[in-house]
């Protein structure tokens, strides 16, 4: 007798993927590099523009052999969505050296298409950051790596320059972040270029967290005795990161919870400096807790007559960190100077 073949069952053809809500393949498209989520548009009719409505964009030239072909695909893709933009997070990350063109479309996306969390890396050359960027009242985190901000912005003629609420002085050399982004929680600044600027302000009325690190004086950052002022009632983590010492006139702090700290004293610092490393720890007078470097801490073993100073802190916790797997002894004044004048070690956290 002949053997009937079984049925196939017909879930078995049935494009389950497609069937999902749209917003659930949105979500799914979100985790996708833009190179890849492009591509998904030839696996059906249906899924031709449904990358075209992803609300996290992301753009990495590390997904292409060459900063040429990446170079055309930016364009393309901007160009899609020139009229149909929905991208709240916008990723851009480039590892050459960008050109004008390409960084003006970018900054232009960035700016004037709703972008609410912005991770700009500009590659290995820091170009200038246009006025456009700074005009942008949607931003709620920022992220900007291998940036410049200079003093002109095309404007030879002016001396002081207002962008919507954000002061830009060419006198004073002054750059001010505080009114900027009125809706910005999260702030960081990853090796950008400030030397043209004496005083950088940083404040605002939503900010939770600060983070300014890896700005070497011989590759840009802050520039000798430039003055830092952070003001911000919200803010609750704040990590910084210099290979020098600066002076923080203003640091109001309030709610500050945990501080991440890495600075670097040489043996040549005039008293000034040491000055300044000592006013910056005070203005963290009220942290919960702390992460230090190694350099950190012998900064302030370097410090004369540390044993002497009064400890800014209440209650504090530290982790410390180093180069190697080895822990290292803290020196008891420091440990006094941390830990409100007890060098008990349960105070203090070590990794």
């Amino acid at each position: 007798m002949r053997k009937r073949s079984p049925k196939v069952c017909s879930s078995q053809h049935e494009d389950r993927l497609s069937n999902l809500p749209n917003h659930i393949i949105h979500h799914i498209l979100s985790f996708l590099d833009a190179k890849y989520a492009v591509q998904t548009s030839v696996l059906a009719k249906g899924w031709r523009n449904l990358w075209t409505s992803v609300h996290v964009l992301h753009l990495n030239s590390n997904s292409f052999r060459s900063l040429g072909r990446f170079k055309k695909f930016v364009v393309a893709v901007l160009n899609k969505l020139n009229h149909n933009s929905t991208a709240g997070t916008f990723l851009f990350s480039y590892r050459g050296r960008i050109d004008d063109y390409l960084k003006k479309r970018v900054i232009y996306f960035a700016s004037f298409h709703g972008v609410g969390h912005l991770v700009l890396d500009l590659g290995c050359k820091r170009p200038p950051v246009s006025q456009a960027l700074l005009n942008c009242q949607t931003f709620k985190t920022i992220k900007l790596k291998n940036a410049t901000f200079t003093t002109s912005f095309g404007f030879s003629k002016l001396t002081t320059l207002h962008l919507k609420h954000c002061l830009f002085s060419l006198v004073s050399n002054c750059f001010d972040f505080s009114d900027c982004f009125p809706n910005l929680s999260s702030l960081s600044l990853l090796g950008c270029d400030f030397t043209r600027f004496k005083v950088l302000k940083i404040s605002g009325p939503q900010l939770l967290n600060v983070t300014i690190r890896s700005m070497w004086y011989s590759y840009g950052g802050l520039s000798k005795g430039c003055k830092v002022e952070i003001s911000a009632p919200k803010l609750t983590f704040f990590s910084y990161k210099e290979s020098h010492v600066v002076d923080f006139p203003v640091i109001n702090l309030p709610s500050l919870q945990h501080a991440d700290v890495d600075v670097f004293l040489s043996y040549e610092e005039e008293n000034k400096d040491i000055q300044c490393l000592l006013k910056f720890f005070q203005g963290l007078y009220n942290v919960q807790s702390a992460t230090l470097s190694y350099s950190t801490i012998q900064a302030l073993n370097g410090v004369p007559g540390l044993e002497h100073q009064q400890s800014p802190f209440s209650r504090l916790s530290l982790k410390l960190t180093h180069p190697s797997d080895c822990s290292f002894p803290i020196p008891v004044k420091v440990a006094k100077y941390l830990c409100n004048g007890s060098s008990t070690p349960d105070t203090i956290l070590v990794k």
